[in-house]
């Protein structure tokens, strides 16, 4: 007779759908994650359940499965942005829509908007786990990752594995597209990383929050007139419209850890990621307030967004490769790495 769990045990479920795509939720005392298996293995839901406090973004126009609502247009290079709603996406094998080799790739890659197989590995009181699976259509790459909450713990761990099934040497791009939104972000927040330089994209339409093209030593930045500030403080709600992008690296680290915390210290809640900084090299901080008003957006996107990447967003990804700036993975090679992310309780 199996022993029924309490409210302070882990558990696992994938009994649940949305819109026609398989969901499953991993659950603790402190947090309940929800992952769309047939959609990207998206972290839709990473809540810290002491707050009934969901950290991700969330667009208004909602989840959309892609194999019920499209265009009429579905050979478009800005899918990724037609489906966008917000929350964690693993990104592979790319972010800027190119032709590679004879190979046709959309924004941000295949594997966000494909399904992944799963399998429930560990289901314990102490304990739960679920692996997932993937191989975009266009790249002989294969994408293994699990995913794993124990008890009495705020952080998720997930450890992966990226493998290139082919017999030639393959160029990536992989990322973590982790977006943070309302209500999180409501009185402002701060941002802690070992990362100890930070380069402004050059790329961005005003209104803009740093000045571009330029690199600074974190957290000192400037805004478009040449005045100084402290890059690692958001402002809250009340603060004009911005957007932004820059690229956050060389972490001072003993271990090739990176890191961040991203904290609200009205709410005393931090939101933490740790990673392996010899695979993704660079941290995205991407900062839409609002202020892009046509599409994809429309005026309605307010979020920071804290990325791992193994490289920086370039408009030139074929110079990017030449000069050994993305993930090289030689034919038959595997790649393991592993993060871990969650909740903070400040004071």
């Amino acid at each position: 007779m199996q022993t029924k769990k309490s409210n302070q045990d882990c558990s696992i479920s994938d009994d649940w759908a949305l819109k026609g795509m398989k969901v499953v939720y991993l659950e603790n005392a402190f947090l309940r994650i929800g992952i769309l298996a047939d959609r990207g293995s998206d972290i839709f839901e990473f809540k810290y359940k002491p707050l009934d406090l969901d950290f991700l973004l969330r667009l208004d126009k909602g989840i959309q499965n892609p194999a019920q609502v499209f265009s009429q247009m579905r050979d478009t290079h800005n899918q990724s942005e037609d489906y966008y709603y917000g929350g964690w996406q693993e990104i592979l094998p790319n972010s800027p829509s190119f032709n590679y080799r004879g190979a046709s790739l959309g924004l941000h890659g295949e594997v966000s908007l494909i399904p992944w197989k799963y399998a429930i590995i560990k289901d314990t009181p102490d304990e739960v786990a679920v692996k997932f699976w993937t191989r975009p259509l266009r790249m002989p790459l294969l994408i293994e990752k699990t995913l794993s909450l124990q008890k009495n713990s705020s952080q998720l761990i997930i450890t992966e594995q990226l493998t290139n099934e082919s017999g030639t040497q393959l160029d990536v791009m992989w990322g973590h597209h982790i977006a943070f939104g309302l209500p999180f972000l409501k009185e402002g927040a701060k941002i802690e990383t070992n990362a100890k330089t930070m380069e402004v994209h050059d790329d961005i339409a005003e209104p803009r929050r740093f000045k571009a093209g330029k690199t600074y030593n974190w957290p000192q930045a400037e805004d478009p007139t040449g005045k100084a500030f402290d890059a690692s403080v958001i402002p809250n709600t009340d603060a004009p419209a911005y957007r932004d992008l820059s690229f956050l690296s060389n972490f001072e680290t003993a271990n090739n850890k990176a890191h961040y915390t991203i904290t609200n210290p009205e709410q005393k809640i931090a939101f933490s990621v740790s990673w392996d900084a010899q695979i993704f090299k660079c941290l995205w901080l991407w900062q839409e307030r609002n202020a892009s008003q046509d599409f994809p957006w429309w005026g309605k996107c307010y979020t920071v967004a804290l990325e791992p990447w193994t490289s920086k967003y370039t408009n030139e990804p074929d110079k990017a490769i030449q000069n050994g700036e993305w993930l090289s993975i030689k034919a038959g090679e595997v790649i393991s790495t592993s993060l871990s992310a969650g909740a903070i309780v400040t004071k």
